[in-house]
Formats: structure tokens, C-alpha cells, sequence
């Protein structure tokens, strides 16, 4: 019998961790024991796992020392307060926010990308996995990399309600209804989300860039280990419930056809191109629908002969972005690393 390590997921009740649970009742890597952990708040509730339901337990008084493996997706003041609990236990953990993405001895791993990373893990017990946004765009430009290096990539991003989880959601939902019902939107809370485009995600900083912005470009870089790689990122907030979408264009060192990019993309692992698709083909609610798959279309060449690509994906940034992401890393862990 294969090894089976007992896991536990932190933030089972959030969207990640319900994705992530969904995920890996689908897929039954060899597991033993699972728990299903959240805040004070959420304790005694139970999730689904297949069949089966869980009850949630209080992550802050759990033994890690029951388990091998820990999922943190529950934000990154979680994580920076038990994630070192659960390291001093003995457990692996995979960490799903950014708490530790941009210190050095920690593998920034998108699976499919940079698997290779995971030999780091050791080092600390600890892997840390991107923002959504950054596995969408990485699994896109992984396979072009077999064409040469790339030099320059500008990525426009459209971040859907669900960046913000749960509280995202229900405020389009809520902002929503209450136009629809003639009444104003913003219930004192801010920015109109509902049936509104804004120009800035995350935290204005002083270069004029957002912090979510520059989580895409330093994120980028560092998984693909090119720390000079010119990369160039807007982030829009859109009232769309769950999905990003991202419009593309790369520069490499040698110039990129459309016929090299179908190629690369053809077998490529985590990507479908559908370069003929029309109406909603490559859209949010149709793509939320089918796979969990980053859908590629729009490729074309740039028309002044430059030797630039332009293309647009768009994914489920819970389910493919966070949550699959972090359902690969539990199964090469256990494939090679436990």
C-alpha cells in the first residue's frame, strides 16, 4: 500500500478550501486521515468531502502533530501565526496565500511550471503557492518558453468579485440587487463594484502601481527565475462573479508565430487553446462551466511585424488558480518529497 499521510486544511469553510476539498475528492491521492479546520467562528460546522461530510474543528487549537500535511488557505495573518506551529510539529505545509512567497528559502511552486522547486521544501517544511492570477498566466506562458527565453510580457488583468472571496461575492451580489431595485448601490461602503469597471485592485502604492499588480510581476519572475524579465501588469476590477481573465502579449529574444504558439500549446499540460472561439466561448461564465483548464484564445500576431504574441486567457480563479494548484502540490509531494 502507498504511503497515505494524514492532512489537514485550514480554511476548509472559505471558497479555496471548499474548492480545494471538491478538488481532491475528485482526484483521491492516497490519503489518510483528513481534517477540516477554520476560525472560532467556523468551528462546528460541518463541509463536504465526496460523500462525506466533516466537522470543523478550531484551527488555532489543533495538533498539527496528528498530520503530515497542512493546507493553509485561509489568508496570510492565518498563516503567519500557525503556519510555524504546524512546521515545529513535523507537517509539510503548502500555503496557499502570501504570507511566504517572497522569502528566499521558500519554493514558490506553481505545479507544471516549476515542479522541480519542490525539492526545496525540505529546507523548511514549507512551500508557498502563487496568487491565482499568477498560476492563469505562468501555465500560458510555460510552454512558449520551448521557443526562447522571453523578454518583455504586458498583461492587462480583469479581476472578477471572487479575488476578494467570499465578501466579494456576496458585495456584488448585494450591490447588485439593490440597483436592480432602484436603490443606490454603495450602502455606505465604498466603491460601486456592481455594473462598474475599477481601474485599481489592491493597494495604491507609491510608484503608481497596485499591490496586486506588482504580486503578478514579482510573482512571474520569480517562478520562472527570471528576476529581469520585463513584465508590465493593469489590474481592473470587473462585475463578474467568479473568473480573470487576462489579455496577453509577450516579446521574446527570437519572434513568436501563431503557428510556434499553437504547437507549444498543443499537448501542453493545464491549457486549451481555442483559438476560433466566438460569443461567450472564452468567456468567464462559459469557461466556470467546462474545465478546469486556463482557456487560450484570441492568439494573433502583432501587425506591424514585430515578432510579438497577443493572446487572452481566462480561468476559475478559485478552482484553477488556487485550489488545483494546491491539489497538484499535495500529489507531488506525496509522490516524491514525503
Amino acid at each position: 500500500m502507498s504511503y497515505q499521510p494524514a492532512l489537514a486544511i485550514v480554511g476548509a469553510t472559505g471558497l479555496v478550501g471548499g474548492a480545494f476539498l471538491e478538488l481532491l475528492a475528485e482526484r483521491q491521492p492516497p490519503l489518510g486521515e483528513l481534517f477540516a479546520l477554520g476560525s472560532e467562528s467556523s468551528q462546528g460546522k460541518t463541509v463536504h468531502f465526496g460523500k462525506r461530510s466533516l466537522k470543523v474543528g478550531k484551527a488555532e487549537e489543533f495538533d498539527f502533530s496528528q498530520v503530515q500535511l497542512v493546507v493553509f488557505a485561509a489568508g496570510a495573518a492565518v498563516s503567519q501565526e500557525l503556519v510555524p506551529r504546524a512546521i515545529e510539529a513535523g507537517a509539510m505545509v503548502i500555503d496557499l496565500s502570501p504570507a511566504y512567497r517572497y522569502e528566499s528559502d521558500v519554493p514558490l511552486v506553481v505545479a507544471g511550471v516549476n515542479d522541480e522547486q519542490l525539492a526545496a521544501a525540505r529546507e523548511r517544511n514549507l512551500v508557498a503557492a502563487p496568487d491565482a492570477a499568477t498560476v492563469q498566466l505562468l501555465l500560458a506562458l510555460k510552454p512558449l518558453l520551448a521557443q526562447g527565453e522571453l523578454t518583455q510580457v504586458t498583461v492587462t488583468q480583469m479581476q472578477a468579485a471572487s479575488s476578494a472571496g467570499r465578501n466579494g461575492v456576496e458585495r456584488l451580489a448585494r450591490q447588485s440587487a439593490r440597483l436592480l431595485n432602484g436603490l443606490d448601490a454603495d450602502e455606505g461602503e465604498g466603491a460601486q463594484h456592481a455594473f462598474n469597471l475599477i481601474p485599481v485592485a489592491g493597494r495604491l502604492q507609491d510608484n503608481g502601481y497596485t499591490s496586486e499588480e506588482l504580486k503578478l510581476m514579482l510573482e512571474t519572475r520569480r517562478v520562472l527565475g527570471q528576476p529581469d524579465l520585463a513584465v508590465d501588469v493593469t489590474c481592473v476590477q470587473v462585475p463578474v462573479f467568479h473568473g480573470l481573465s487576462q489579455s496577453v502579449r509577450v516579446q521574446g529574444t527570437l519572434p513568436v508565430t501563431l503557428a510556434q504558439a499553437e504547437a507549444c500549446w498543443d499537448h501542453a499540460p493545464g491549457v486549451h487553446m481555442d483559438n476560433g472561439a466566438e460569443g461567450d466561448g472564452a468567456s468567464p461564465v462559459k469557461q466556470i462551466l467546462d474545465t478546469l483548464t486556463v482557456r487560450i484564445a484570441r492568439v494573433r500576431e502583432d501587425i506591424d511585424g514585430q515578432g510579438s504574441l497577443s493572446f487572452w486567457t481566462v480561468a476559475d480563479n478559485i478552482k484553477t488558480g488556487a485550489a488545483h494548484n494546491g491539489v497538484l502540490l499535495v500529489e507531488a509531494l506525496i509522490k516524491d518529497y514525503l
